[in-house]
């Protein structure tokens, strides 16, 4: 089994998924608080409902990792975080 060391501070990527663009991206910014980010934009459902958008920032450890997941996850504009 290949347990793969993920070496911090590093830039990770998450992508960010659910209806409202505007909404999703002050959600993003709720969440990520003073640090730095790219925001864009990645896909929208093949019915137009959902569209993602792919966040990328540094985070300092696997903690900080968790607890931006779990941030945005629990935001109301936020359906699903990958």
């Amino acid at each position: 089994m290949n347990d793969a060391k993920i070496e911090y501070p590093c830039t990770w990527a998450f992508r960010v998924i659910g209806v409202e663009e505007k909404e999703m991206t002050k959600a993003v910014r709720e969440c990520v608080g003073g640090r730095e980010f790219t925001l864009e934009r990645a896909n929208t459902s093949r019915t137009g409902k959902f569209l993602s958008l792919n966040l990328e920032t540094v985070v300092e450890n696997e903690v900080d990792r968790n607890r931006l997941f779990q941030t945005l996850r629990d935001h109301d504009a936020v359906k699903m975080v990958l």
